[in-house]
């Protein structure tokens, strides 16, 4: 079984603006490392993160993403069962397009990483014509970003941007930590694990249902209001 097309996917996504390096592993084997520092500290930062993960999968908690901020830059890991794609990102990067591009690219290749080996594999050097060349200056516009995103990863949606619109419109009668705990418990109850791929259509009803969870009938009327001039800029 070849992961040829799997690491050259991961790889790409170094090309993003601010990401200053990528892992993709599975237990204890690296399919895919590229970070700023030793492989010798890759590898343990490796084993210290699938400890972590190990920890809530003993207690049935199962863990998407996980953002680590520290001084000198963020750690972003986006998970799928026992695959980890990890971010080393620097101030400059935008975690959600990051977690956009790296979701997507895990449901592409979710059959070949399925039959993936968890135990240690000798890394594969990459070809250096492997990686799609993807030129990221700073400062990007928005719409810029997103059109990167959907060159890396396949899609074209809505979702990235229009997220960011409603966590502002929910955060006016709730905390950071309760609206996003409300939005993933909303996704996973509606069987959406990959919002990023919806029509346009199908992101209105999600950003409308995301509305309707906020029990205030006078509040939730005047966000809905907010809502649909956010959905006629987007043309949703």
């Amino acid at each position: 079984m070849s992961l040829n097309s799997v690491i050259t996917s991961a790889a790409s996504l170094q090309r993003l603006d601010g990401v200053a390096g990528v892992m993709l592993f599975k237990g204890r084997n690296t399919i895919h490392r590229q970070m700023p520092f030793s492989d010798m500290r890759a590898e343990n930062l490796r084993e210290i993160i699938n400890q972590m993960l190990d920890g809530y999968r003993q207690v049935r908690r199962s863990m998407r993403q996980v953002f680590l901020e520290f001084d000198g830059g963020s750690l972003l890991m986006v998970t799928q069962e026992d695959v980890v794609m990890l971010f080393f990102l620097t101030s400059r990067a935008d975690s959600d397009l990051a977690a956009s591009a790296a979701s997507v690219m895990l449901n592409d290749h979710a059959k070949v990483l399925s039959q993936a080996s968890t135990e240690f594999q000798a890394v594969a050097p990459m070809a250096s014509n492997a990686v799609e060349e993807l030129v990221v200056t700073s400062p990007r516009a928005l719409q810029q970003l997103t059109e990167k995103a959907e060159l890396i990863s396949g899609t074209n949606s809505n979702w990235w941007a229009l997220r960011k619109h409603i966590e502002g419109i929910l955060g006016k009668v709730m905390g950071r930590a309760q609206l996003t705990m409300m939005i993933d418990r909303v996704l996973a109850k509606r069987g959406t694990p990959d919002p990023y791929r919806l029509s346009p259509a199908e992101t209105r009803k999600l950003a409308v249902e995301l509305i309707e969870q906020v029990p205030n009938t006078t509040k939730r009327q005047a966000l809905m209001s907010e809502l649909e001039a956010v959905l006629a800029d987007h043309k949703l």
